[in-house]
């Protein structure tokens, strides 16, 4: 596999894309693993720090509505 920024051989994938990228071209962005409620009703997340990220896809925010899903 070749990198997406520079077509180098790739070391790693992006987290939220699936993009290839070499060692010169990975950033990092934290990825949330898991999402619970605790049993006193407050949120939480299990988060990843230094996931790679290819710097190029824009992971959203927030959910998005899928429709007609069946």
């Amino acid at each position: 596999m070749e990198c997406w920024h520079c077509e180098r051989p790739a070391h790693a994938v992006c987290q939220f894309c699936g993009r290839a990228l070499c060692k010169a071209h990975v950033q990092e962005k934290p990825y949330i693993v898991h999402t619970y409620r605790t049993a006193g009703g407050q949120y939480k997340a299990i988060v990843v720090d230094g996931s790679v990220y290819c710097g190029v896809c824009k992971p959203q925010e927030d959910p998005i509505t899928l429709q007609d899903m069946e």
